[in-house]
């Protein structure tokens, strides 16, 4: 069976839930025996095709219907048995828009809504792929619903999201010998970077975070991963920066994407941001940290929450944060939080927690399902090609 899986961000590192899941897919379906496409955008840190596993790439632009025309024609040429993409953006709605007798069945796997994010130029789009696509799948049940309310869909089915528990399992932390430091202006924008392990064989404060002694007395180790978005509630963080020193050692894990808040001015000891983690480095970060710190208004799966607590690691989550229910055992493997108070709380009193994921987070899971699906849309397909 050939594949093609349809996302303008996929890179060699990391950057994101959607560029983790189709890597996932794409190496758990190439293993099953199917011949994988990935579509996407020129990158800076290109995806090596393997024997099994193709890349095309597009040119880099911003203009959506310009993006969508030219993965169409990818898609004409490629002529693949399925094809997939997530809600976001939109990417396969020119090719999905065309009678199904002259394209091929078109899966779309369903994120947090662009409407419940407030991006009103991408929601028109959205539900118009929705309704296009020959079948849904859903990350989470906040998904399903969210996407169900948003453009009166049915809920699709539920289909998790897994976590490379090969790589994401608890163990002893190590330093990191990849990732930047990073400095940033006001407007969030980098003023300058040095190699992360450069910083950590100057600054013995900042090494001793991901040291497994823990001294007592010694500051909470909190890790944060997410964007300078309203999505990932940025400016909930910004608020307890101040609030954090003398309690806490912040990690800022910094993703690539928009800028919806100004960064505060001026250095703080007491947090450190970084980028550009490769993928032996990232887990070493979650078990360094004494608990994840999720400020998130929504998430459509959590990917950091569940690779932190597939590493052993806590979380710390707002209890506004829909998919909280799916992922923790309360008070267990993680502890929500309502007002700022609740979590300075959380950190003075230091709960005993230990993080662990549900077992059904799991790609090779997910990529069964998927595959039962992608054999069922191209069976019925060849079936209608079939009567006369």
């Amino acid at each position: 069976m050939r594949i093609a899986l349809v996302h303008r961000d996929l890179h060699h590192v990391t950057r994101g839930g959607i560029c983790t899941l189709y890597r996932a897919l794409a190496d758990h379906l190439a293993a099953a025996g199917c011949r994988i496409t990935l579509i996407t955008q020129t990158s800076p840190h290109p995806i090596q095709p393997t024997r099994r596993i193709e890349v095309i790439t597009v040119p880099r632009t911003d203009d959506l219907p310009v993006h969508r025309t030219a993965v169409a024609r990818v898609l004409d040429a490629l002529a693949p048995d399925v094809a997939e993409c997530s809600t976001w953006e939109a990417e396969l709605l020119t090719y999905a828009s065309r009678p199904a007798a002259e394209r091929a069945p078109v899966v779309v796997r369903g994120d947090l809504s662009a409407a419940t994010m407030g991006a009103a130029e991408l929601a028109a789009d959205e539900a118009a792929l929705c309704r296009a696509a020959d079948a849904m799948l859903a990350v989470s049940r906040f998904a399903a619903t969210d996407l169900a309310a948003a453009y009166r869909i049915p809920a699709p089915p539920v289909l998790p999201n897994g976590v490379d528990r090969r790589r994401f399992h608890p163990a002893q932390p190590h330093l990191p010998s990849s990732g930047e430091h990073l400095r940033l202006g006001t407007d969030g924008q980098l003023l300058a970077s040095q190699p992360l392990p450069r910083l950590l064989a100057t600054d013995a404060a900042w090494a001793s975070y991901f040291t497994a002694d823990r001294k007592p007395g010694a500051p909470v180790r909190l890790v944060w991963v997410g964007k300078l978005t309203r999505m990932k509630g940025y400016d909930r963080l910004a608020r307890f920066i101040p609030a954090l020193r003398g309690r806490a050692q912040l990690l800022l894990v910094l993703g690539h994407g928009q800028i919806h808040y100004p960064v505060e001015p001026g250095a703080h000891d007491h947090v450190l941001t970084v980028r550009d983690l490769d993928e032996f480095d990232l887990p070493a970060v979650y078990r360094a940290a004494d608990y994840l710190l999720s400020t998130s208004r929504w998430e459509g799966y959590g990917l950091a929450i569940a690779e932190a607590l597939a590493c052993g690691t806590p979380a710390l989550l707002p209890a506004d944060l829909a998919v909280a229910d799916e992922l923790l055992n309360p008070n267990v493997t993680g502890a929500t939080w309502q007002a700022d108070t609740d979590l300075l709380t959380l950190l003075d009193t230091r709960p005993r927690l230990t993080g662990a994921l549900p077992a059904t987070y799991d790609w090779t899971a997910n990529a069964r399902a998927t595959l039962a699906l992608y054999q069922d849309l191209h069976a019925r397909a060849a079936r209608t090609q079939e009567r006369p």
